[in-house]
């Protein structure tokens, strides 16, 4: 991950390895700006956070480097947490709205890190909406493969894309897969000619949702 953002740093014109006290003025108050975003993102108010992501989306690419780091630390703060015991929601509003923002922003690179964050819905989404091969394989590997667990997707500790068939949501798996058009349509389709029989059976689930129009949107 530490790798991958100096990587992405040195695209975006940034070198992660120049230390912050010798950042330019304008780098500075940009990283300042940022910062103020991102922790808006873990309001509990929803306009708040709907604003935030729109904000940093706006950033365009320049932001993805930033935003990766980020998503990073909250991520370590949610396991953190969790091990503890602790409350995880604010983390957890964190990483959903840089989620979202490196889905709306579209940068390709940051398929890597957002594969951190899966099987959250937000990584999905925002993948879905990068797409590509890579993200194709990372939606693919969070369907369900392990009979008896309830759907076709798996869940994370309730943080979930869908938790189950009672819980699922058809016009989000729609979504997700519509967007990778004939790609995603074969893909799912040599899933269902050659996984085990519980993959198959998740992935024929998918397939009645993507081909059912007549359902919710």
């Amino acid at each position: 991950m530490r790798t991958r953002r100096r990587e992405a740093g040195r695209e975006h014109g940034f070198q992660d390895e120049v230390p912050e006290s010798s950042w330019s003025p304008a780098r500075q108050r940009f990283a300042e700006q940022v910062g103020l975003l991102v922790g808006a993102l873990r309001s509990k108010e929803e306009s708040v956070q709907e604003l935030a992501v729109a904000q940093i989306s706006l950033l365009g690419p320049k932001v993805v480097p930033y935003l990766t780091s980020a998503l990073e630390e909250a991520l370590d703060e949610s396991d953190r947490r969790q091990s503890a015991h602790e409350s995880v929601s604010g983390a957890e509003r964190g990483i959903a709205g840089m989620c979202s923002a490196l889905g709306i922003i579209r940068d390709a690179e940051s398929v890597i890190d957002l594969a951190a964050a899966l099987p959250r819905r937000e990584a999905v989404e925002a993948l879905a909406k990068i797409g590509g091969e890579r993200a194709l394989d990372l939606i693919m590997e969070t369907i369900e493969n392990e009979p008896g667990l309830g759907g076709p997707l798996r869940s994370y500790g309730g943080r979930s894309w869908s938790s189950g068939s009672a819980d699922a949501d058809p016009a989000f798996v729609r979504r997700v897969f519509v967007r990778f058009g004939d790609v995603g349509r074969k893909r799912l389709q040599r899933e269902l000619e050659s996984g085990s029989d519980p993959r198959r059976a998740a992935v024929a689930e998918i397939i009645r949702i993507v081909a059912d129009q007549e359902g919710p949107e």
